[in-house]
């Protein structure tokens, strides 16, 4: 063997070897940068999954109060029907709002004031809150101290918020029965 023809050989196989080592490290760098070019897609595509979830989640919320305004706009013309029915109609009906707190009145005024909040065919009163006592613990709610004192009957305790519904307009409703017999 010539050393000539084996040094050439041996340089030509040193090119091949760097050759496919410059391809090998050309298609190694390609596909590292698909990689992470891929993985940082992959990223995106799940940030936008989420994003869209959050939007369907809400989009569906919306839809379901949408629903239930349609639901209670439904329930409230029937409701309005059924009144207009029984001669009730809105319009014909003042509101006045009562606010008393833990205030003393004398069994006297608290009875008027009682009765005057009492149902009949021309107001209604619906409390939020009603509470009725006694100030001295030696009278009852129910009797009239029977001690003859030189004293009067220690007022009442009344707190009562609520609505005092009053016809305004037309003639007074006919007479209701209720579930007893009794007549209002």
């Amino acid at each position: 063997m010539d050393i000539a023809s084996l040094l050439g050989r041996l340089r030509r196989s040193r090119r091949l070897s760097l050759m496919i080592f410059a391809v090998t490290l050309l298609a190694l760098v390609a596909t590292a940068v698909w990689f992470i070019s891929a993985r940082s897609s992959l990223a995106r595509a799940y940030d936008q999954l989420s994003t869209r979830n959050e939007l369907l989640s809400q989009a569906r919320m919306a839809q379901q109060e949408a629903q239930l305004k349609v639901d209670n706009a439904g329930s409230a013309r029937q409701l309005l029907e059924q009144l207009e029915g029984l001669g009730m109609e809105p319009t014909g009906w003042g509101e006045r709002l009562i606010n008393l707190n833990q205030t003393q009145l004398s069994r006297m005024d608290a009875d008027a004031l009682l009765g005057g909040i009492a149902p009949s065919p021309d107001r209604i009163f619906g409390a939020d809150v009603f509470e009725l006592s006694v100030t001295d613990p030696t009278e009852g709610l129910f009797h009239l101290p029977t001690t003859v004192s030189d004293r009067p009957p220690a007022p009442l305790s009344l707190t009562l918020r609520g609505s005092l519904l009053f016809r305004t307009a037309g003639g007074p409703l006919p007479p209701q029965s209720t579930p007893g017999g009794a007549q209002p």
